[in-house]
C-alpha cells in the first residue's frame, strides 16, 4: 500500500482509538454528572406558626426569618430544600425518628436533645421572658392560682413545670394558640422566647400586655438558638456552620434580619 494511503487510513483509526480510550477512562474515573453534581436534597423542618420566625402571610405563603435563613443556607451549600411545615413538637418527633435532616426552629441545645441530633453554632441570640398584664408579680404569691402557658415541647414548658407547678396551673398549647389564649384571659402569663413575643407585643391585641418580672438568667442554653442536624452527620453540621459564617461576613445575614427586626439579634 502506498505510504500516503496508509496515512489516510491509519491516522483516523488511531485518533478514533485514542478518543474511545479517553472516553472509557473518563467514565471509570469520573461518574456521570461529576462536572456539576446535582444539589443534595435536604428535608428541612420549619414551624407552621411562630411569627416572625415562621408563619403564613396574607397571601398564603409560608415565610419568616427561619424560612429565609433556610433558603439562604441551602443556596450556600448547594442543596435543595424540601420543607416540612409542622408544629414544633411534631418536628422534634421527626428528628427523633430520622424523618428530617435539618430543623430550623430556634432550638436550645438541651442535653436530652443532643441524644438525637447535632447542633450548629448559634444563629441568633434571645432571652426567655414572661408576658402578662403589667404589674403582675412573678413570685410564688403573685402567681399562686394563676394559669401559666407555654408552647408544647418547648424548654419554657419544662421551666414552668419545674418552677411553678406547685402553686399554679401549667397549660401547654401550640404556639399559634398561646397569645390568643392570653388575650382572652384563658391564661394569665405566657413564658416564651422574647423574639417570638415581638409581633404580639406590637400588635393591637398585645397593647395591654408586656414583659413581667425579669428575663430568665442568660446562659448558653437559654440565650443561644441553634439549628438541629440529623444525628451523626458532622459533615453537614460543619457545612452549615461554614455557610452561617459566610452569610455573616457577606452581609446576607444582616439583610435577612432587617426584614423582621429593627435591632441586632446576634
Amino acid at each position: 500500500m502506498p505510504l500516503f494511503s496508509c496515512r489516510r487510513v491509519c491516522i483516523p483509526l488511531l485518533l478514533c482509538a485514542c478518543a474511545l480510550a479517553a472516553f472509557f477512562l473518563r467514565e471509570r474515573i469520573l461518574p456521570a454528572g461529576a462536572e456539576k453534581a446535582a444539589p443534595a436534597v435536604l428535608r428541612v423542618g420549619l414551624e407552621d406558626h411562630y411569627p416572625p420566625m415562621a408563619f403564613t402571610d396574607a397571601q398564603g405563603k409560608h415565610t419568616g426569618f427561619d424560612r429565609d435563613m433556610a433558603e439562604a443556607l441551602c443556596r450556600q451549600i448547594n442543596a435543595r430544600c424540601e420543607f416540612v411545615i409542622e408544629p414544633f413538637d411534631d418536628l422534634l418527633q421527626k428528628m427523633i425518628s430520622g424523618g428530617l435532616d435539618v430543623m430550623i426552629a430556634g432550638l436550645a441545645a438541651l442535653p436530652e436533645r443532643r441524644q438525637y441530633m447535632e447542633f450548629t453554632e448559634p444563629y441568633y441570640r434571645s432571652s426567655t421572658i414572661y408576658i402578662g398584664r403589667p404589674g403582675l408579680p412573678v413570685t410564688k404569691e403573685g402567681l399562686r392560682g394563676k394559669r401559666l402557658g407555654a408552647q408544647t415541647g418547648s424548654m419554657q414548658l419544662d421551666i414552668l413545670k419545674k418552677e411553678w407547678s406547685d402553686v399554679a396551673t401549667v397549660v401547654e398549647a401550640p404556639f399559634a394558640d398561646l397569645f390568643g389564649m392570653l388575650a382572652r384571659g384563658e391564661v394569665d402569663v405566657v413564658l416564651a422566647d422574647a423574639l417570638a413575643c415581638y409581633d404580639f407585643l406590637k400588635s393591637r391585641a398585645g397593647k395591654d400586655f408586656g414583659m413581667v418580672g425579669d428575663p430568665l438568667q442568660i446562659n448558653d442554653v437559654l440565650s443561644l438558638a441553634r439549628i438541629g442536624v440529623r444525628k451523626g452527620d458532622r459533615e453537614l453540621t460543619a457545612s452549615l456552620n461554614k455557610a452561617l459564617m459566610t452569610m455573616r461576613v457577606n452581609g446576607e445575614y444582616n439583610h435577612i434580619t432587617r426584614k423582621y427586626f429593627p435591632f441586632n439579634i446576634y
